[in-house]
């Protein structure tokens, strides 16, 4: 009995073993017609005595895709990307799919270099929410190479990729709508990192809203932040340090409006109390703070498993052309507006 080597058992053993060259041994390993039955035969004979595993990752030809895909988020850190990626891989693996998850961090740079590894990878298709200002060009290197992608929570114009996210404009108009609703006036907003299409709709949506209530954005209103309680906390800080300070705050989502709590109870402030505030996502620990978290739900599985339904049959129907989804948001209305404030 041969005695098998701990290293990795590579091709060129096992075409070494067989007498063969590198070029058939991969013939044989692809199933290809190409060469006779006794040399197969002898080549998988090899494979068994050496203990080798064909990679079919790395080996497959781009007409045979493997059953795996891609997906490239901004910040696993983020608990609504953790329920997004939820929807993704339970919708995937009802298709027999495998699902590989990569954090790019925000970094437009890392993301470049997690595409290119996906291209190596052959996967079947892929999941983009995009970081950085050249995902445009990721988007075309993966057309290129003929693997379908998807856009979710944000999007590159101009690209023929379907995005799939929710109302981010009609979403923010409905925060407003609400501390309006309350007697709110002197509004102001807590944005996100300024060139993502999720910041931008989002502002836009705050401009909207105040202006359809026909409210004046006072100066030093509008804030950015990056994606961060801390980063959010010490913005808040400066804005209720103004002369006039806001009466309401609407944030860009619910881990910045976590921090805007914790800059109102430095302060020995209440949220619903002193200043209304509104986050967005909804993700599960909003409901957990005191007070809740009033927030606009775009419920992040339920995206996950429209975008792996529409990654799925772009695989499936190539000459398709796909269409995006923009799914509605809900107000969850809690505490931190005032209303449904437990007493003390």
């Amino acid at each position: 009995m041969e005695r098998r080597s701990t290293r990795r058992i590579k091709l060129d053993d096992v075409a070494k073993h067989a007498g063969v060259s590198r070029a058939t041994a991969s013939l044989v390993v692809r199933n290809s017609n190409l060469i006779t039955p006794e040399t197969h035969e002898r080549v998988r004979a090899s494979m068994k005595a050496l203990g080798y595993i064909y990679n079919q990752s790395a080996g497959s030809l781009r007409s045979q895709k493997t059953k795996t895909l891609g997906m490239v988020i901004a910040d696993i850190s983020n608990p609504f990307y953790a329920q997004l990626a939820s929807g993704i891989e339970w919708a995937c693996y009802q298709q027999d799919f495998m699902t590989i998850f990569a954090d790019s961090a925000e970094d437009g740079e890392r993301q470049r270099m997690i595409i290119e590894r996906l291209i190596q990878h052959n996967v079947a298709g892929v999941f983009l929410s995009a970081s950085g200002d050249r995902s445009a060009d990721d988007l075309v290197a993966l057309g290129t190479a003929g693997i379908p992608a998807v856009q979710i929570m944000r999007h590159v114009e101009r690209q023929n990729v379907p995005y799939v996210g929710p109302d981010n404009i009609a979403g923010i108009q409905l925060g407003i709508d609400h501390v309006v609703s309350l007697g709110k006036r002197n509004i102001a907003f807590i944005g996100g990192p300024p060139g993502k299409s999720s910041s931008e709709e989002r502002l836009h949506g705050f401009k909207k809203g105040m202006s359809k209530h026909k409210l004046k954005v006072r100066k030093g209103f509008i804030q950015s932040s990056a994606i961060s309680r801390h980063e959010a906390m010490n913005v808040t800080l400066a804005l209720l340090n103004l002369p006039e300070r806001p009466d309401a705050i609407i944030c860009y989502n619910d881990l910045m409006a976590f921090g805007a709590m914790l800059a109102m109870q430095r302060l020995g402030m209440t949220p619903g109390k002193h200043v209304a505030l509104v986050g967005f996502d909804d993700i599960p620990e909003s409901s957990l703070w005191t007070p809740s978290l009033t927030t606009v739900s775009i419920d992040a599985r339920n995206i996950g498993r429209l975008a792996a339904r529409v990654l799925l049959d772009k695989i499936a129907n190539p000459h398709r052309v796909p269409r995006d989804i923009i799914v509605d948001p809900q107000l969850i209305v809690r505490e931190s507006c005032g209303e449904r404030m437990t007493e003390s």
